[in-house]
């Protein structure tokens, strides 16, 4: 009688597949980012332009969402970069747990706050009632994940993983280099329309390598 029995998962299959996710997320937010249009900072100026702009808005929430969902996995394999009681290892492992819990929280306020938009602004919805709804989204303890801290939290998370790898020595220096430079200029751009996708550029490439020498690691 045949036996049939499932293969093993080779020791490379996790951080294969992290390093998949963390390319594939960067792409997405990437999208998300450029695709984001160009709105004043006051809700009042700006709830205008979501209505006019309603399906572009919910397609740049959704891939935002998308590649942040995604990327948050990936840094469990960013966090084995440099391996354990190396230099740098733990000021790694502190800005990846930062990153990797700012973008699921971003995640969540991407696909939340995008869908209430897309409601809210949907023809013959009362336009003050949707901005109430907009601006109360993230009110209260309840709404903490969704809250626009996990933006200045990202950078943070990157910006200390660039230290850690600078540090490290174990990466070529251009990456952490690039990581950092690329966290500031996307930060400083952020919101801006389709310029974004030249200036979020950087911090994308940074990722994506990062998540090409995680494919390249024992285990996760």
């Amino acid at each position: 009688m045949t036996t049939l029995t499932a293969p093993r998962t080779s020791r490379a299959t996790l951080p294969s597949a992290i390093a998949l996710s963390g390319i594939a997320g960067a792409v997405l937010f990437l999208v998300g980012q450029a695709l984001l249009p160009n709105l004043p900072m006051t809700l009042a100026k700006a709830f205008p332009l979501m209505v006019e702009h309603r399906d572009r808005l919910m397609a740049a929430r959704l891939f935002t969402a998308a590649g942040a969902f995604l990327l948050a996995p990936a840094a469990v394999g960013f966090a084995r970069l440099v391996p354990k009681g190396a230099r740098g290892s733990q000021l790694l492992r502190l800005g990846a747990g930062l990153f990797g819990v700012a973008t699921f929280c971003n995640a969540l306020s991407q696909a939340v706050a995008g869908y209430a938009t897309f409601t809210v602004t949907a023809p013959g919805f009362d336009t003050d009632a949707g901005q109430i709804v907009v601006d109360r989204i993230e009110s209260g303890l309840v709404a903490l994940p969704l809250g626009f801290w996990s933006i200045p939290a990202f950078a943070i998370g990157c910006l200390l993983m660039s230290v850690a790898l600078f540090r490290s020595g174990r990466v070529p220096t251009w990456l952490p280099v690039l990581l950092a430079v690329g966290t500031v200029l996307a930060g400083a751009f952020a919101g801006l329309g389709p310029i974004v996708a030249l200036t979020q550029a950087p911090v994308t490439v940074a990722l994506v390598a990062m998540s090409l020498r995680v494919a390249n690691l024992d285990e996760c």
